[in-house]
C-alpha cells in the first residue's frame, strides 16, 4: 500500500505539484481536431492539469491554447470573438493571438504601448492523427517530436479515436488499464464461472476483449502470475496463465509514460488528467491492413469494444468547463444502466458497455482512492511498478533529472499483445513476445 505522502505525490497534478511538473514534460492529447472545425470557428473550453484554458482556431487555421482569463479584469475568453487571427475579449476588447500576446487594446489611448507588455499563458499545439496535442512544460525542454505510436502512422480510415470524461483521479484509471487479472471477472461471462464438465473452461473464455483462439485461453486460469520489465517507454507487464497443455498463455500489457496503457491487440488508452478529480479517457483502436467499414465505425460510436457510447450534447455536471459530447451514456448518475437480470444470467457485471464496466469500478473508488487502506496481492505487481515509476520520476525531476522517455518518441512504437510460450520460458528475451508487441507500420 502507498503512504498518504506517496499517494499525494501520485495524484496531485497542478502546476506546483511534482507530478504536475512531470506530466508537463510530455505531449498531451486534449481535443479531436474536428472539434475546432475551421478558421475562426467557435472557441472551446479546455480543462487540463488543473488549468482552465481556451482553444481556438485562428483565421490562418492554426490552433491556439491559451489561458481562459483576460489579463485586464479576468473575463472569461471563452465568450470572446474569434476574428482576424485573434481572440477578442468581449468585456473591453483586448485581443490575443495563439501565443498569448496582446494584439490590440482599444480601451487605451492610440499611442499607448501597454499592449506590448501584456501576455497570457499559452501552450504550443501540434495537430496529428486527427488529434490536437499540447506541451505544457518549459519551452527549452519541449520534446523533439510527438510519440511515434503505430496508430499515428496508419491512414485516417484505419483508426477510430474517442474520448470521455470520468469522475476520478487519473492514476486509478491507469491502474485499471494495466490490471491483467480483472478481465477474468469484470469483463467475464457468468458461464465462465459456473461449474461445468472438465472441458468447459476451454470453451468459455472471459470477455476480456481479446479476439481469436489465444484470447479464449484467459478463462483457463483465473489467478495469473504477473511479471514486469522496465523498458525505454515505461513498463511491459506479462500475465502468465497455465493452459493445461505444454505451453502457457501470456497476456502482454504496456504502461507508457506518463498515462498510456495498452490491452492486447491494436488498442490503446490515454488517461489524461484534467484536474485532480477528473480524467479524459482516450480510446484508440486501429488496423494496419484495411480501413474500418462504415458499419464498424458506427458500432464503435455506439459503444462497441473499448469505445463508449456518448451523449452528444451533454456537458459533464461535475466538470462544466469542458466541451459537450464526452459524457458516457452509461454513467454514475444512472448506475451505468446496470441490469441485474443480465448480471445473474449473462455477464459478471450486468453492465452492457465494456468501457463502463471499467469506470464503474474506477469512479466507485471515489475521486481519489485512499491507497493506504489497500491490501495488494501477487497480481498487483504491474500496478505497484507503475506507481513507483511515476513517483520516482516526479522526485527525480525535483533533482533535475528529466524523464528520458519524453525525448524518445521512437520507443512508443508498441502495442499490447498475447502469445504462447513454452512452460518456464524466459519471457523477457522470447522472440515471440517482441513480435507480439512491436508495431508493424
Amino acid at each position: 500500500m502507498l503512504s498518504q505522502k506517496d499517494n499525494e505525490t501520485l495524484c496531485r497534478v497542478g502546476p506546483e505539484a511534482p507530478m504536475g511538473d512531470l506530466l508537463r514534460r510530455f505531449w498531451i492529447p486534449f481535443l479531436h481536431a474536428n472539434e475546432l472545425p475551421g478558421p475562426d470557428s467557435n472557441p472551446i473550453r479546455v480543462s487540463l492539469l488543473n488549468e482552465r484554458l481556451v482553444a481556438f482556431r485562428n483565421t490562418d487555421g492554426k490552433v491556439g491554447l491559451i489561458s481562459n482569463l483576460c489579463a485586464h479584469r479576468n473575463a472569461d475568453l471563452f465568450f470572446g470573438r474569434n476574428e482576424e487571427n485573434g481572440l477578442r475579449c468581449t468585456y473591453h476588447g483586448w485581443k490575443y493571438d495563439i501565443e498569448g500576446r496582446c494584439l490590440d487594446m482599444p480601451s487605451e489611448d492610440d499611442d499607448s504601448v501597454f499592449k506590448d507588455k501584456i501576455r497570457i499563458a499559452s501552450y504550443p499545439v501540434e495537430e496529428a492523427a486527427g488529434i490536437l496535442w499540447t506541451y505544457m512544460g518549459p519551452p527549452e525542454l519541449q520534446p523533439p517530436a510527438l510519440p511515434k505510436f503505430e496508430w499515428m502512422r496508419v491512414p485516417e480510415g484505419y483508426r477510430h479515436v474517442s474520448w470521455n470524461v470520468q469522475d476520478n483521479n487519473y492514476a486509478q484509471a491507469i491502474e485499471g488499464g494495466i490490471d491483467s487479472a480483472h478481465v477474468n471477472y469484470l469483463h467475464s461471462t457468468v458461464d465462465s464461472h459456473r461449474p461445468q464438465d472438465p472441458d468447459a473452461p476451454k470453451r468459455a473464455p472471459a470477455r476480456g476483449g481479446e479476439a481469436g483462439a489465444l484470447g479464449a485461453l484467459i478463462g483457463r486460469d483465473k489467478h495469473p502470475k504477473l511479471f514486469v520489465k522496465n523498458t525505454d517507454y515505461g513498463l511491459l507487464i506479462g500475465a502468465r496463465r497455465h493452459t493445461g497443455e505444454d505451453k502457457d498463455y501470456w497476456r502482454l500489457n504496456n504502461f507508457l509514460m506518463p498515462f498510456w496503457t495498452t490491452p492486447p491487440g491494436r488498442s490503446m488508452h490515454a488517461f489524461v488528467p484534467l484536474d485532480d478529480f477528473h480524467v479524459a479517457r482516450w480510446s484508440i483502436t486501429w488496423q494496419v491492413d484495411a480501413p474500418y467499414s462504415a458499419a464498424e465505425k458506427a458500432s464503435m460510436r455506439n459503444g462497441q469494444g473499448i469505445h463508449s457510447e456518448l451523449q452528444k450534447d451533454t456537458v459533464s455536471p461535475t466538470l462544466p468547463y469542458m466541451p459537450p459530447g464526452h459524457v458516457p451514456t452509461h454513467n454514475r448518475w444512472n448506475d451505468y444502466q446496470i441490469n441485474r437480470d443480465m448480471q445473474r444470467e449473462e455477464t459478471f457485471t450486468g453492465i452492457k458497455d465494456f468501457g463502463a464496466q471499467d469506470y464503474s469500478i474506477q469512479e466507485g473508488m471515489g475521486i481519489i482512492s485512499d491507497r493506504s487502506t489497500e491490501h495488494l496481492g501477487v497480481t498487483d505487481r504491474g500496478i505497484i511498478a507503475m506507481r513507483r515509476m511515476l513517483i520516482d520520476s516526479a522526485r527525480d525531476l525535483l533533482e533535475g533529472i528529466e524523464p528520458p522517455s519524453a525525448h524518445n518518441p521512437e520507443s512508443y512504437w508498441v502495442h499490447g499483445g498475447q502469445t504462447l510460450l513454452p512452460i518456464d520460458a524466459d519471457w523477457e528475451s522470447a522472440e515471440e513476445v517482441e513480435k507480439a508487441v512491436i508495431g508493424a507500420v
